[in-house]
């Protein structure tokens, strides 16, 4: 019996760890992670404590991929500028992603990490009062040779307020 020589073996197991990696690297690109000691919708960069009108309130969290949600309509819009009302101590959407005045930036890192960042240009319109600035998502979970599964997640940071003068 003829023994096919040995570099064989070692092309054909380089070939299967390259396609493994490969295959990694897919299933990573596909699935939304956080960083350790973090969940989706933790906050990296909070709001100021207090905003002008004229001035841009940015926010960035620990995001996912944008496309998730176009999957999964559990909520309407990636975000929402909300306002305090203190008479009936609720909070009013005064704003969301369709508003002139918001920006989404998502912002993909590698391995799957990413994070989105909120932006509201506070409008000459804007009345004085305590806001904040909430961020919907749907992060993509697959484990090997399994079946996709999405989660949706919602934040919502610190208030702050804005003032017409300072």
């Amino acid at each position: 019996m003829r023994r096919r020589p040995q570099f064989m073996d070692h092309i054909l197991c380089l070939l299967t760890s390259s396609f493994s990696e490969s295959l990694l690297r897919l299933i990573l690109d596909v699935v939304d992670r956080a960083p350790a000691g973090t969940t989706f919708g933790d906050i990296l960069q909070p709001a100021n404590p207090k905003y002008g009108v004229g001035e841009v309130v940015e926010v960035t969290f620990v995001g996912a991929n944008p496309k998730n949600s176009a999957e999964n309509r559990t909520h309407q819009t990636f975000l929402t500028v909300e306002k305090y009302e203190a008479t009936s101590a609720t909070w009013q959407i005064m704003y969301n992603d369709a508003s002139w005045e918001t920006r989404f930036y998502w912002h993909k890192g590698s391995w799957g990490l990413s994070n989105a960042t909120i932006q509201w240009h506070i409008p000459d319109t804007a009345q004085p009062g305590t806001y904040r600035i909430r961020y919907f998502g749907h992060n993509r979970k697959q484990d090997l040779l399994k079946t996709a599964v999405i989660f949706s997640f919602e934040s919502t940071p610190s208030t702050f307020e804005v003032v017409t003068t300072w």
